[in-house]
């Protein structure tokens, strides 16, 4: 008995130490896979605030802070909010949660204390592998409020997490019509860990779904309204895209949303609204939506700056194995700006959103009102020259438009009444359309050189534009000297970039700054073709990735300047530079944006496409849809052209289309322009008689007589009104037959 006591000791002490051991491997491994509170915390500030209490700021408290003709600036010194009030109507936007709907917040947690917040952040413990992100807010770290003081007309205050370590330091302003909220990067202080984005003041104007006519504005193809909706269920799904498209040198979801051209985006509840501008960082963003419903019961709408993105390490020489990580460096701008304009009564909606955009492009960013070429609407011919298709030993070249034909095309077009053609030539370079690098010269299967000149002399003799199509960030040719281990795109693992194009893949993505110098190289050749311009496609002008290539290294801000210096040069040795799907960061450089968006990604909680974009360009710059020829709906389609005040595009070549059913990147099913082109003279008509008149006209209005008839008005009183229904629509004084469009003067004649 007394050994078996004795075994019993022995056994049980032996297992406590087991299980004492196992407890302290778990805490440590705990400890190392989530971020713990910052070891050694920034000190605090002697002007620091006492430590907040999570909760709504005491209005009673906040003092007067700025004011400018038509809005007071009012600002809290314990929490750094803010709100500001109309002078005429008294409406108010806040900065954080409408006191009057906190009590119905169903979110819990740290997304509470999140909405409460003026600022949120993301972080990850960069020293341990096995760290997790974390999501932590200024209230809910119980944070201080340093340095808090009034600057003209705004404040500036820095939010010190004080578990965590971080130092946010935010001004705000405001001025004329907009309030600015500024994040100031330089400033920024992480402490022990390392910062991958932040949100400032998230809630500013948010709003639950009391309004049945509120909607959020998101950038989303031409621009998309998700409606307020009290009874959206079972969708928790929320937008969050990167400003200017994804960068390849990092990790990126896969979506099949529209990449956002505009670095914009709005609210509208009641009679009151604001649209939102990413002014200064905006490349290192992404903008974050949640309707109500999603995250908590507000549908708001807010910047998210991003200074981290997770990548893709390889430990391989192919790529394909490897762990993801984040980048250590943070990414560089000297400021996170934002700007929010205030918009109400019955300048509230989107229309009015976009107004408001096409001012700022104007006073901002140097944009200036069209000079029409003539009194007709241009009208865009696209010409494939040629392309490659898969042969026995060795691909095969396929002629499609030579520049004779070309010539001949174009003749034709004006004899069928298409009174201003610009001709863009692709696939014009050696061995075609699929075949990138070293553009210069022309092939001569299609007339060379020589015949592109006397092409261009051509068609400005009828009283057209040639230009050339041009991409310059592939190369699968290796002309013009380019070597893909030297000049090839490079993501943060030093992984070479490649793509698909067409039906080829593994095609490599050249270096920006390699693709600049080529593009600036060729201008001497471009202009002794005497063709008006170039037509950028595949990148410049539409495409941002930062390249870690040694050789040509360069960040997203220095590819995007990069790019804007091309457009530039170009516009200025041959007069027009235009670009294929444009971000708005190419414009004024850019006069033209070829095959702009015009519908939206189809999110479940999206509800409709508007035309944001169209408004706030036109007038400004030319822009056309989709190929006429290649329309998903064709009848719609045509018809959303005249709604949006989009000029005709037609694809074409000479060659029979079945010619190109095995081409490599121009497989399109029915170009042969002689199939097409009486209907897209009959069409150029109809849009040339109702918009020919409103080429440097600004939209002022756009809006929804009746389901399915569209309304857009112009500055000079012209209104275009659409009806995409099969029954015709009768309107005050005037009718629009089915699926057909009209125009109405100012005096109300059509």
């Amino acid at each position: 008995m007394k050994r078996q006591l004795t075994a019993f000791i022995v056994t049980a002490g032996v297992t406590g130490l087991l299980l004492l051991g196992l407890i302290w491997l778990i805490q440590k491994d705990a400890e190392g896979s989530i971020p713990a509170a910052n070891p050694a915390p920034a000190e605090i500030a002697a002007d620091a605030s006492a430590p907040i209490e999570p909760g709504l700021p005491d209005e009673s408290r906040f003092t007067a802070a700025g004011e400018s003709e038509s809005f007071r600036l009012w600002a809290d010194a314990v929490t750094g909010h803010f709100k500001v009030e109309s002078k005429a109507s008294g409406r108010i936007w806040r900065s954080y949660p409408d006191p009057a709907y906190w009590g119905v917040e169903t979110a819990s947690g740290v997304w509470k204390t999140n909405f409460l917040s003026p600022v949120m952040l993301e972080y990850i413990d960069a020293t341990n592998s096995k760290s997790q992100t974390k999501l932590t807010n200024w209230m809910e770290e119980k944070g201080v409020l340093e340095g808090y003081e009034r600057l003209e007309n705004g404040f500036r205050a820095v939010f010190h997490l004080t578990s965590s370590g971080f130092k946010i330091p935010v001004e705000v302003r405001l001025i004329e019509d907009y309030v600015e909220i500024k994040v100031i990067d330089g400033e920024i202080e992480e402490g022990a860990f390392s910062l991958l984005n932040l949100k400032a003041y998230p809630q500013f104007g948010a709003q639950p779904s009391k309004d049945k006519n509120g909607y959020l504005l998101l950038p989303d193809g031409s621009g998309a309204l998700v409606r307020f909706d009290e009874n959206r269920t079972g969708d928790k799904s929320v937008y969050r895209e990167p400003v200017y498209g994804a960068d390849l040198a990092f990790y990126n979801e896969m979506t099949s949303r529209n990449e956002i051209r505009m670095p914009v985006f709005g609210l509208k509840s009641g009679e009151q609204a604001f649209l939102g501008v990413m002014t200064e960082g905006e490349a290192y963003a992404k903008l974050f939506a949640a309707p109500a419903g999603s995250l908590g019961t507000s549908n708001w709408i807010s910047p998210e700056w991003q200074y981290r993105i997770k990548f893709f390490q390889s430990t391989d020489r192919e790529g394909t194995e490897g762990f993801y990580t984040f980048s250590k460096d943070r990414f560089e701008a000297s400021s996170r700006s934002a700007r929010y304009y205030l918009l109400e009564g019955e300048a509230a909606g989107y229309d009015a959103m976009a107004s408001r955009y096409r001012q700022y492009l104007i006073e901002e960013k140097g944009l200036a009102r069209l000079q029409p070429d003539g009194e007709d609407i241009p009208f865009y011919a696209d010409l494939i020259a040629a392309d490659l298709q898969q042969g026995v030993l060795w691909d095969d070249y396929i002629v499609g438009t030579t520049t004779g034909q070309a010539e001949k095309l174009v003749s034709e077009l004006k004899q069928a009444g298409i009174g201003s053609v610009t001709a863009i030539y692709h696939g014009w370079q050696k061995w075609g359309y699929s075949s990138y690098g070293g553009l210069f010269p022309a092939d001569k299967r299609i007339g060379g050189n020589q015949g592109i000149k006397k092409l261009a002399e051509a068609v400005q003799g009828m009283g057209g534009r040639l230009l050339l199509a041009a991409n310059y960030s592939l190369n699968n040719s290796g002309r013009g000297g380019f070597w893909h281990l030297n000049d090839g795109l490079r993501n943060l693992a030093g992984t070479l970039q490649e793509t698909e194009a067409g039906r080829q893949s593994d095609i490599p993505i050249v270096s920006p700054l390699y693709a600049f110098r080529e593009a600036k190289d060729d201008l001497r050749a471009y202009k002794e073709l005497g063709i008006d311009g170039v037509l950028f496609t595949g990148g410049i002008g539409s495409a941002l990735h930062t390249d870690y290539n040694s050789r040509n290294r360069a960040t997203r801000l220095e590819v995007q300047e990069g790019q804007r210096s091309v457009l530039h040069e170009t516009a200025n040795a041959l007069g027009f530079a235009a670009v294929e799907d444009a971000g708005v960061y190419a414009l004024p450089e850019a006069g033209h944006i070829h095959r702009i968006a015009d519908d939206y990604s189809y999110d479940l909680f999206t509800d409709e496409a508007v035309p944001f974009a169209q408004i706030a360009l036109h007038g400004l710059v030319t822009y056309t849809l989709e190929w006429g020829n290649l329309r998903d709906e064709y009848v719609e389609e045509y018809l959303r052209s005249a709604e949006y005040g989009a000029y005709p595009a037609y694809v074409f070549t000479a060659a029979p289309s079945e010619r190109f059913k095995e081409a490599y990147s121009v497989w399109y099913y029915s170009m042969n322009y002689r199939d097409w082109i009486g209907t897209a003279s009959a069409q150029y008509k109809k849009l040339n008689e109702t918009l020919r008149e409103a080429q440097d006209q600004y939209i002022v209005r756009h809006r929804e007589l009746a389901p399915g008839v569209k309304e857009t008005v112009y500055e000079n009183g012209l209104s275009v009104i659409v009806n995409y229904n099969d029954a015709r629509y009768q309107g005050a004084g005037f009718e629009v037959p089915a699926k057909d469009f009209i125009s109405l003067t100012k005096e109300g004649g059509e």
